[in-house]
């Protein structure tokens, strides 16, 4: 791994990150600060800062006296975390369509051709990253928010995780979730402040949906 000197700890944070959204850190793996350390060949000190970071993204959880570990993944977090992230992201829906400005709207339509594109290659993984970037660009795009911001940020790992859980285990309702895509920004560009939230609302719980089933289709295999 190669890592540059600025925002050391972050770049740490970030790797370590995909790892666990990734499924390459299991949840409920160890995470051994001295072996780590050698491995990445950073300071304990840059280590402990990244573990901070993730534990702030609910990805890990510290232990006293028992070091970090990859949080687990049950029902309930999922449910958690949908109804309260998405009540924020409907909030920044909402935002966008009252306050977006020409040149503001043009490069997040462009992205949903190339959405559909990758459904149609079977190319999730491109899909999913796509999705998340949109999400990112609108976050610090319309927000006008610096709490509102920080926590639709901190939360994105963590439903990325959720979400690459999804996708691994179906697929099927993807199409399902393009569509409600393309009416949000429809809705957005129409200034229709309360159909974008709704729309949002409801991507959400069709993708907490999503998840749900495929936590319970890998814990019943």
């Amino acid at each position: 791994m190669s890592l540059q000197a600025v925002s050391l700890s972050e770049q740490i944070a970030r790797h370590l990150g995909e790892q666990i959204i990734t499924g390459e850190l299991a949840p409920g793996a160890k995470l051994p600060e001295g072996e780590l350390a050698k491995d990445l060949d950073v300071s304990t000190n840059s280590l402990r800062e990244a573990f901070r970071l993730l534990e702030k993204q609910h990805l890990i959880e510290l232990q006293p006296r028992r070091g970090a570990r990859v949080c687990e993944i049950t029902e309930t977090q999922v449910k958690d975390l949908y109804e309260f992230l998405f009540l924020l992201l409907s909030q920044l829906a909402e935002r966008a369509a009252v306050n977006w400005q020409p040149g503001q709207i043009e490069d997040l339509a462009g992205m949903l051709p190339q959405l559909e594109q990758h459904f149609q290659n079977d190319d999730m993984p491109a899909a999913h990253q796509l999705a998340f970037r949109f999400v990112e660009i609108a976050t610090a795009r319309f927000s006008a928010n610096r709490y509102l911001e920080a926590d639709i940020v901190n939360l994105i790992p963590l439903l990325k995780r959720y979400s690459f859980t999804a996708l691994q285990e179906d697929t099927t309702e993807f199409d399902v979730s393009l569509q409600i895509f393309k009416r949000l920004l429809v809705n957005i560009v129409g200034r229709k402040q309360q159909e974008a939230g709704a729309d949002i609302r409801e991507y959400g719980e069709n993708q907490c949906q999503v998840v749900l089933r495929a936590i319970a289709k890998r814990n019943a295999a």
